[in-house]
Formats: structure tokens, sequence, C-alpha cells
């Protein structure tokens, strides 16, 4: 029970870089797959001329946000845009380190297939709406060259099989850091969910932080590159392509950390003793995850009513004036 298939946005792109809104409805599982793993974009992009890569398709995507029925389930802001960056975008190394995709084939010298997929762990035995935004920089600028609108086409990429969990990437939270000071950060728990851990991300390619300490728990922080040891990510690498068949893999994404909290019980908050290593804005991003089928909590909604509404009061009333 496991396949893979696209539904196509029926976007047309323009060259030059744009924000895309468009809606689509998930197709039930064919086989019974109980869940779609995966969910994800794919660009199948035709360039005027031959194409470079300069780094990953999360580098040339600014913003995504994906909302299935009433919960957004990813709102990634980076606040970190540069899409002629050699390395890996800041999406791309979420996307890797979840277990996630972010890949580029060159089909021929003009025409390239990228794609860039998170689990997510959605229902896969009912049709579910889904809503979703995303804005990419300016393709020349990432790839050395215009794309061709008429013959490049987005999909969606869907990957249906057996999910243990269900995941939410929660929305970005900005914090004020300075050099060499020490500044407590709260990130929030979310009901039903464990915060399996926080992204930190600089507004540049540079680590915001020297050392981090979870408070949780922990008596001593701990640097930067020990999180990195900690994560996985100095023993299993971060694909970045130099070029699209020619992949090249790095020890480090500087600019971004992911700070492994083993799944923080369930709502719980966390505190992050976080010590500067440059006066600047660093964006948390957290991600929570909750077994699947759990109850992860009654919707957020609104607690005052709207008047009633009695149209024959209402022309009564006019007709009393």
């Amino acid at each position: 029970m496991a396949y893979v298939d696209l539904v196509s946005t029926g976007v047309t792109p323009i060259a030059g870089g744009a924000t895309y809104n468009f809606a689509f409805d998930t197709p039930i599982a064919a086989d019974g797959s109980p869940h779609i793993t995966h969910l994800g974009f794919q660009a199948d992009l035709v360039c005027a001329a031959a194409w470079a890569a300069q780094s990953t398709l999360g580098r040339l995507i600014t913003n995504y946000r994906v909302k299935v029925g009433s919960t957004t389930i990813i709102n990634f802001d980076d606040p970190f845009s540069d899409p002629d960056g050699s390395t890996p975008g800041n999406l791309s190394v979420l996307a890797q380190k979840v277990g996630g995709v972010d890949s580029l084939q060159a089909i021929s010298n003009a025409n390239v297939l990228g794609e860039l997929s998170l689990p997510f762990g959605i229902p896969a035995n009912v049709s579910h709406r889904v809503n979703v935004s995303i804005t990419l920089a300016d393709e020349s600028d990432w790839g050395g060259i215009a794309l061709t609108p008429a013959s490049t086409e987005f999909n969606m990429v869907c990957y249906y099989g057996t999910a243990k969990e269900q995941v939410c990437y929660g929305s970005r939270q900005d914090f004020d850091l300075t050099n060499d000071a020490t500044r407590t950060i709260t990130i929030y728990g979310k009901q039903g969910y464990a915060m399996l851990g926080v992204s930190i991300i600089n507004d540049s390619d540079e680590d915001s932080a020297s050392s981090i300490r979870v408070n949780n728990g922990a008596f001593r922080d701990l640097k930067a590159a020990q999180w990195r040891v900690l994560d996985g990510t100095y023993s299993m690498g971060i694909r970045s392509d130099a070029a699209a068949d020619s992949p090249s893999w790095v020890l480090k994404r500087a600019g971004y950390q992911f700070i492994d909290l083993k799944r923080i019980t369930a709502g719980s908050n966390v505190d992050l003793a976080v010590t500067a290593a440059q006066t600047t804005t660093a964006s948390f991003f957290p991600v929570y995850v909750a077994p699947i089928n759990a109850k992860s909590g009654p919707a957020p909604k609104q607690t005052a009513p709207g008047a009633p509404v009695n149209v024959t009061a209402n022309v009564n009333n006019e007709s009393a004036y």
C-alpha cells in the first residue's frame, strides 16, 4: 500500500518570481493506503536556454503555506531570501531533517525537475480541500536563466502509505538577540502535540547563536557545533545541489540550527537560553508531532456570537422611519 500521485495546480507561472495561490482536492487513496504520508510542491521547469543550478529548490521558495481544511499545517516564511546562494535553502534543510524530499534533476540542459515534500500524515480515506500559497524568488537569480512559462508546469505531489505521526510546522516567531548576551526565549506548545524540535534561522548565512541551553532539564548550554552533532547533521550531511545531477554534501548550513527536543511532552512550552553569536533578529520555527488519530484538541473558534439576522424586523424597522 504505497504509491505517488500528482495533482495539477492549474497555475500558469510567470517569469521573474511571484506569489501563487491555488486550491485542490486530494484524491482518496486508490489502494486503501490509510495516509498521505508526504505532501509537496513539484516544479517542472523549462528554461529558455541551458540551466545551471546554484543550490536547492528550497532556496527558490521564500514563503510556503499549506492549509488542509481549517488547519494550517505549515506556514514557512523564510527570514533570509537569497536565491543565488550556493548553500541549501532553509526550507531544504528542514525538509531533509524531518525525512522529506528536496531534489533537483536535469531532464535536459533546459529542463529541470525539482521537488520539495514534507511529511504530514494526512488521512487518505477522505478527500481534503487544500489551499496553498507559495512565493518564488526570481528564477534567473537562482538558476541563471528565465523559465519558459508556456512550457513550465507546477504540480502537487501526494505520497500514499502508512504514517505513524501527524506533523504540523509552527509559524515563525522572531526575537532580537544581542552579541554575546543570553536571552531566554519561550516557544509555546500546541495542544495535543509534542514539540519534536525547533529550527533557529538567522536573517543571514551566519549562525545567530553560539550556544543554546534547553531550560527544561539541562544544566549546561551546548555550543552550536554540538547541537549539530546531536541532531545528526555532522553524521548524515545535507544535500546541496551545485549541479542537478552532481549533488554535493555539506556538514552544516550556517544560519540554520535544529534543536532536537526529543518530543517534549504534548502541549508543554520550551524555554531556550540562547547566547547570541551576533546582534541580529533570529526566527524560531517549532515542529509539532502527534500520534495518528490522537485528539489534538478543539480548533480555535470565535466566542462572541453575532446578532441574529431577522429580515422581517429589518424591513419593519426601516418602514417605521
